[in-house]
């Protein structure tokens, strides 16, 4: 005999396929008798208990695999289209950016945490699948807004994204099955099968595969490129063995492997060389220094297509040295079509993620249920592509004068002939390549205790504990790395060994030298050659949480809460230095750890970074039901709720300036207040939600590139808005909905060099290029123009300008009778230097700027009409639309004209038919109709790169037919 508690789990875990399918967009009850039409709601477990979403007082998002299908949010990308105040965008590296109300990840670091928790059945995963993964046989989808912390899994600033899988159905066989193909040569099929272990058992497997041609075309190989090949595959067992016990464990496997791109366009607008300043003519090696790579205009301004000047770039300025060219390789202005690039090689882009999660829940009374949850993650992204996407139009020189030096022309004859370089990674070629490689593997795992009571009382509580680990960058594994690969450097270091290590002052190695190279740069590769650019950071990190919330009902309608959660998180980092060009003597074991310099405690001498966190924070505030007569059902609630968000630790600081940045960020802290109702009015035909916001924003984490190395700093920021959410259904058959975001996203007291604009608008001063880093530093006018007079009449070398950076000339302003100037600094503080004395730039204040992709509306209208019991009450037709729009907004605190994100629109379709005795559907859509190219985020380069920006695509616009069944 089956318990009622066992009937009602396995009912409930049936139910959640069938009939939370009918929700948010869904069909429309209607009373046969009163004509009276009733929106459903979807049920959710955002405060671990079962309730309607219309009564939990939190600003939740949901929905389940119906209404993912309807709206065609295939993945985490698309929920912005469905979710008020809600911003996503690919980054530069193997992240990406999940945005809510403002709040999402700018650090770049391994160690920094993201402000959105992304989580698969309440398991929390730092490194996650959820830019390249579909959904296919989920529950639901939820997405909390504002901070969490108090109910479960690790601090997240800004929200959670749950993804919450179909769990298996006790004693029914159940089985669905859909194909899909359309444009791009689209093959897609979604299949799940659902078998019963007796009647305390069940096994569901579920599986979807993609294959797709690609969206962009590269004229520099002739083929078409970001394709997508994927599949996963997942299975659950469920088991019920007595009246209070219950549980399952699943296990998913996912595996990308095509020719995605990890960046997408590129764009720059060339920065010419100068050819005099201040009247004084330039010349010489000393126009070389003059250009900075790139300017600062709009993306969609022509000038954006002409190029980096290769000259202000590291490989293009190794270039130089080595005698392989003598000025800018990049002549050709790119096609000004998005989705078309130039790039020597196509990408590649592969990765993999097993996932393993278990659950138990165990009543230890009648009111009070005891919950483990854990899981395992293993995930793995590894990315080629050509660094700059460009094919030189200029070869290299094939009777070049290496280092400047004519008595070494018969070396680089030797070392390059006919101007061909052979690089063991890249290939032969006499022409400039540079590739890179982002590579990242995680691996982690959790678990969480969770005891909840269920009293008659008023008084209720859930408390949890959970311990999470987390490690990635292994320094032995090839693949976990950020990579540049460049034949110009590689031509130097080669060049440097021929000489006896007579540039470097000693010898470096150079992987696979003499090897015959592969189709791939790991053919030949090692992760300890000196040719190229290699960037690792080895981190561990253990984490430990205790959280809970009471809950007191102070009358029928009345109910009051309060959270706490104590975090810590431990941080260690191995200091693996970032090498190119290191002699083989000065650093034997380039992925050994340095001593850290001036430490103390778990810090001194063993090579690691060792930083601790601990923080408390919470929540408090109350929901009321009052009963209106205008209104079947109201919830009013207000919370202040605390936000946390843990510190990190910065890179290792560039050679010869050991104070270019802090060693460690520090931790992010919200203050959050927000109100909010939810409405159910007309009969239940209209549903109204609300929300206002504002969050006091303390030590928001940002990066910038700093001598080729991501720094991570603290600012603070301000954040207000207003969410507005419906659904109504005015007449039978027919449902729309409508969210509106409204956000207002400010840096507040904050001052920043702008990399673009070093000067501020200045003429006193003028920005150049270091040409031994090619990072980029200012000096007064005066003095520059003085250091070219001399070198035009003779006392100073050509190319002297040179050690400008280098501080060659500090503290000899009186010899040469340059004056002081003062500049604003990041602190916003007034600083006095010598005119010849070199400094990061004059700081702009930013208060009042945008924080980056924050547009300041976001609105969706969709609607949806029914046509049901045709022929014969056997069939019934959906027709759908949907309408999304952002404004605009900035990719960079800024706010620069080339920082501006246009504002974009999307538009899906599609009509379905359904039979609705045997259980098949057939339909077809149209998603992104509009066929828009949309840059949802920017890139910025650093100095050493020439201040490219790279862009980040939607999809196209795509079509085609879905075949459905179920059984």
């Amino acid at each position: 005999m089956k318990s009622i508690r066992r009937s009602n789990y396995a009912l409930l875990a049936g139910a959640s396929a069938l009939a939370l399918t009918t929700a948010i967009p869904g069909a429309i009850a209607q009373d046969a008798e009163t004509e009276q039409r009733t929106l459903s709601t979807v049920v959710v477990t955002t405060q671990k208990q079962s309730e309607s979403i219309q009564d939990v007082p939190i600003a939740v998002s949901a929905f389940d695999e119906a209404a993912l299908e309807t709206l065609q949010l295939t993945g985490g990308p698309d929920l912005v289209r469905a979710i008020p105040n809600v911003n996503f965008t690919k980054g530069n590296f193997s992240a990406y950016n999940f945005r809510i109300r403002g709040i999402g990840v700018d650090v770049i670091s391994t160690t920094g945490d993201a402000g959105v928790g992304v989580h698969i059945n309440d398991v929390p995963l730092i490194s996650n699948r959820l830019f390249e993964a579909e959904f296919f046989d989920v529950e639901r989808v939820e997405t909390l807004r504002g901070p969490q912390g108090t109910l479960y899994g690790r601090n997240a600033t800004g929200g959670v994204v749950n993804v919450i899988t179909a769990k298996p159905v006790l004693e029914e066989f159940q089985a669905n099955a859909q194909v899909t193909l359309g444009n791009f040569d689209t093959r897609k099929f979604k299949g799940m099968i659902n078998v019963p272990l007796g009647e305390t058992a069940a096994l569901r497997v579920a599986g979807s595969a993609l294959s797709r041609s690609g969206f962009v075309d590269n004229i520099g190989t002739g083929n078409d490129i970001d394709d997508r090949d994927l599949y996963s595959i997942r299975g659950t067992l469920a088991w019920e063995p007595t009246l209070n016990l219950r549980g399952w464990i699943l296990a998913e496997y996912f595996k990308e492997d095509d020719k995605r791109l990890r960046s997408g366009k590129q764009y720059c607008a060339k920065d010419p060389f100068r050819t005099s300043f201040g009247g004084v003519p330039i010349a010489g090696p000393d126009i070389l220094y003059t250009s900075l790579g790139c300017r600062d205009v709009a993306i969609d301004n022509p000038a954006a297509l002409t190029g980096v000047n290769t000259a202000a770039t590291l490989g293009g300025g190794f270039a130089i040295i080595a005698g392989l060219a003598n000025g800018d390789l990049n002549l050709n202005p790119q096609d000004p079509d998005r989705r078309t690039i130039e790039a020597s090689i196509d990408p590649s882009y592969e990765a993999e993620q097993t996932f393993i999660s278990w659950n138990v829940e165990y009543d230890l009374t009648d009111s009070l249920t005891l919950t483990y949850t854990g899981g395992y993650n293993d995930s793995e992204v590894v990315s080629q592509e050509d660094y700059n996407k460009f094919a030189s139009s200029v070869p290299y020189n094939t009777a070049g004068i290496p280092a400047g030096n004519p008595a070494l022309a018969p070396v680089y004859a030797g070392l390059f002939p006919g101007g061909v370089v052979n690089d063991p990674q890249l290939g032969s070629s006499n022409r400039i390549f540079t590739f890179d490689l982002s590579g990242a593997i995680g691996e982690e795992t959790s678990h969480e205790f969770r005891l909840q009571s269920d009293f008659d009382g008023p008084f209720n509580f859930n408390a949890g504990l959970i311990k999470s680990d987390f490690e990635t960058n292994d320094p032995s594994s090839v693949t976990e790395s950020y990579y540049v690969f460049s034949n110009s450097l590689t031509a130097f270091a080669q060049l440097n060994n021929a000489l006896g290590g007579a540039l470097l002052g000693g010898t470096s190695s150079v992987d696979g030298e003499g090897n015959p190279a592969g189709d791939s740069p790991l053919d030949n590769l090692d992760g300890t050659g000196r040719n190229y650019f290699r960037s690792i950071t080895p981190y561990e990190l253990d984490s430990l949480a205790l959280f809970g919330e009471a809950y007191y009902d102070v009358s029928d309608t009345l109910k009051i809460t309060a959270g706490l959660r104590y975090t810590d998180d431990k941080k260690e980092v191995l200091r693996v230095p970032t090498f190119l060009f290191t002699p083989n003597a000065a650093l034997p074991d380039p992925l050994a750890g340095l001593p850290v310099p001036g430490a103390d405690g778990d810090n001194a001498g063993d090579g690691t970074f060792n930083t601790q966190f601990e923080e408390v924070t919470g929540r408090i505030g109350f929901d009321w039901s009052p009963d209106l007569s205008f209104s079947e059902d109201t919830l009013l609630y207000a919370f202040y709720s605390k936000g946390y968000k843990g510190g990190g630790i910065n890179p290792p600081q560039p050679a010869g300036n050991a104070n270019a940045f802090p060693q460690f960020f520090d931790p992010e802290f919200v203050n959050a207040f927000e109100v909010g109702t939810k409405n159910t009015l007309l009969d239940g035909s209209l549903q109204f939600n609300a929300t206002g916001f504002y969050y006091d924003y303390e030590g928001y984490q940002i990066s910038q590139i700093v001598n080729r190395t991501a720094a991570n700093f603290n600012v603070d920021a301000e954040i207000t808005g207003l969410e507005f959410e419906t659904r109504w259904s005015p007449v039978s058959g027919l449902e729309l909905s409508a969210n509106l975001g409204i956000l207002s996203a400010e840096v507040k007291d904050t001052f920043g060099v702008d990399v673009f604009d070093r000067t501020n608008g200045r003429t006193d001063l003028i920005t150049i290029k270091d040409p031994g880093s090619f990072a980029n530093c200012v000096v007064s006018a005066a003095g520059y123009t003085t250091v070219l007079a001399l070198i035009q009449n003779g006392t100073l070398a050509p190319g002297s300008t040179g050690g400008l950076c280098g501080g060659a000339f500090a503290g000899q302003e009186s010899t040469f009778g340059v004056g002081d100037v003062t500049y604003v600094d990041s602190n916003g503080e007034t600083q006095t230097v010598g005119g010849l004395t070199p400094f990061d730039g004059e700081a702009k204040d930013l208060d009042g700027r945008a924080l980056p992709g924050t547009p300041e509306t976001t609105f969706s209208l969709a609607a949806d009409y029914y046509w049901e019991n045709l022929w014969n009450g056997d069939y019934e037709v959906r027709a759908h639309a949907d309408y999304y729009r952002q404004s605009e907004s900035f990719a960079r605190v800024w706010n620069t004209v080339g920082d501006r994100l246009e504002s974009w629109e999307n538009v899906n379709l599609s009509l379905r038919l359904s039979n609705t005795s045997d259980f098949w559907f057939v339909e077809v859509f149209g998603k992104n109709v509009l066929d828009d190219d949309v840059v949802t985020g920017i890139y910025t380069t650093d100095d050493s790169s020439g201040l490219f920006r790279n862009a980040f695509l939607n999809e196209p616009g795509t079509y085609g037919i879905t075949v459905g069944k179920s059984w």
